[in-house]
């Protein structure tokens, strides 16, 4: 009998699942709302959980990106840059108007990246943590923050060694869903909210399978993400008219 070929997915080809359940989750949540389609709520409750992937995905690739690029300012730099070319977009999808009340998740990938940059120069332990605290303090006003910078934090720190990278990752979203869980029942949110968080033990599989090499090394595949970011919250909106 044939032995069974174990399952390995490059860097590319997990950032294609990540941008798919990214699309997922924010068509659900902007199209799909319980409130006003009841009858859709097991669609929902689907569409949001397998979109819980992306942004772990997303924070998981900024520590490798930082870890291989060859000019981490030319990095910082394309983060800038798609951040606040996106700010218009996120606000437009989720407020229904150019002004928002927080900053879009690319903007957490740039003060998480910024963190690493400065953390690689600081030999004090003590001034390391208190540069650590300071950026995931500012990161409260982002998409993602706080929890974000801090899955970067412990990627970062585990860097080259998987095991210890998901070990410490299941540590933080288990403390995570029990307090997203306690937050629902404080404040009488629906069941189903906290249902979708689940789908955060969806990496685990994801990053397991990870054979750490990057897939093809294309322009399309290079610039993806950061034009399908902006542009879907475009279409998502125009769709929600």
């Amino acid at each position: 009998m044939m032995k069974k070929n174990k399952i390995e997915l490059n860097r590319t080809q997990i950032k294609y699942i990540a941008i798919t359940a990214m699309l997922f989750d924010h068509l659900a949540a902007f199209l799909l709302s319980p409130e006003k389609h009841p009858e859709l709520i097991a669609l929902y409750v689907i569409m949001r959980t397998i979109g819980r992937v992306a942004a772990p995905v997303m924070f998981y690739f900024l520590v490798e990106g930082f870890t291989h690029t060859s000019s981490k300012w030319n990095y910082c730099l394309r983060l800038l840059s798609f951040a606040i070319l996106s700010q218009i977009p996120y606000s437009l999808m989720r407020y229904g108007s150019v002004a928002s009340g927080d900053l879009n998740v690319i903007f957490t990938l740039l003060i998480s990246f910024l963190m690493m940059a400065v953390t690689d120069r600081i030999n004090s332990q003590i001034i390391k943590g208190m540069a650590v605290a300071l950026f995931m303090l500012i990161s409260v006003f982002s998409d993602w923050g706080l929890l974000g910078p801090l899955m970067v934090w412990i990627f970062y720190m585990k860097k080259g060694d998987k095991t210890k990278q998901i070990r410490k990752y299941l540590m933080i979203i288990c403390i995570q869903l029990i307090c997203t869980v306690i937050f629902l029942i404080c404040n009488t949110q629906n069941w189903y909210d906290g249902i979708c968080q689940l789908g955060i033990f969806l990496v685990l599989q994801l990053l397991h399978f990870y054979n750490g090499e990057p897939g093809r090394r294309t322009t399309v595949n290079k610039w993806l993400f950061y034009v399908f970011y902006p542009l879907h919250f475009l279409v998502i909106w125009i769709l929600s008219f």
